[in-house]
């Protein structure tokens, strides 16, 4: 138990990283595009890999290989410790051109900026569309890195590949796509329930997928609510990504069996993916999700 606390509160407590208006902070340093690149946070670590650069730091690396995945993670890149408390002495050690972050209080900015450039993001916000945010960052650290042209090139194929799997998706179902809440399970007795603001509320509406358990806008875009909050999704289906926060007890428990999605087998889990990742991560989400529906179709 106090292990699965530990891990939520890590989770939570820098879970989300993607985000919108670009600059926030930036010391003076070189115009020469940067080659080191130190990232604090996992959404900053997805967009520069989608961009074609490693980092040569990022946080928390074994738990992105389990939370994240993809984009895989090379070996070459060194671990600076937790993204809520970064290891100074770590990052100072790789001797990085920039570091990237997002959200940092004025104190850790103060103490980052004694190592290296600092460029700050603007992450989640109740205030901000999150999804246009994701965009605005990633565009706006391939032009620091002179790759714009890549990264309009990656977003229109990313395009593309979401309009195919919609058609995937609705020719699997002939035309008739369940509605769908997709969810975290926290424990036997709760879950987090993606709505408005989310990559994966996002995702669903790229698809072309109705919502069945729309959540009001929040900063990271997920709601805690207990479990029985899934009976509200009725004829619909439910998605849950993994890993599960809690193990797989809540498959156990008298509520989840009961659940009208569960009993009409129309419950999937989904391949992990990170869920406050970069601007990219819409499309991976989409490709799981389009993978766990057609399962279910069959």
């Amino acid at each position: 138990m106090i292990r699965l606390l530990i891990l939520t509160l890590s989770l939570l407590a820098n879970p989300l990283g993607a985000a919108t208006a670009p600059e926030r902070h930036e010391k003076q340093g070189s115009a020469q595009v940067p080659e080191r690149i130190v990232v604090l946070d996992w959404a900053l670590t997805e967009q520069l890999l989608d961009l074609g650069i490693t980092p040569v730091g990022a946080p928390e690396l074994a738990l992105y290989r389990e939370w994240v995945i993809d984009p895989a993670l090379p070996e070459s890149v060194a671990d600076i410790g937790l993204r809520s408390e970064p290891n100074l002495e770590q990052i100072a050690s790789l001797a990085p051109d920039l570091i990237l972050a997002s959200d940092l209080d004025p104190a850790q900015l103060a103490r980052l900026e004694r190592v290296a450039p600092v460029r700050v993001f603007e992450a989640f916000s109740k205030d901000h569309d999150n999804i246009a945010a994701a965009r605005d960052i990633f565009e706006t650290i391939a032009q620091l890195t002179g790759r714009a042209a890549l990264a309009e090139a990656r977003i229109s194929a990313m395009t593309a590949e979401l309009s195919a799997l919609r058609q995937s998706l609705f020719a699997a179902f002939n035309g008739e796509v369940p509605s769908v809440a997709v969810v975290r399970l926290r424990d036997d007795a709760g879950v987090w329930i993606y709505g408005a603001n989310s990559m994966p509320a996002a995702a669903l509406e790229a698809l072309g997928i109705q919502n069945a358990l729309p959540q009001p806008p929040s900063r990271w875009g997920a709601v805690q609510r207990p479990l029985s909050a899934l009976i509200e999704v009725g004829t619909g289906a439910v998605i849950a990504i993994r890993p599960h926060m809690a193990g797989t007890a809540v498959f156990d428990t008298p509520i989840w069996r009961h659940l009208p999605a569960v009993q009409a087998d129309r419950f999937a889990e989904a391949a992990p993916v990170w869920s406050y990742g970069g601007y990219l991560s819409l499309l991976r989400h989409a490709r799981v999700f389009t993978q766990a529906l057609q399962a279910m179709s069959r």
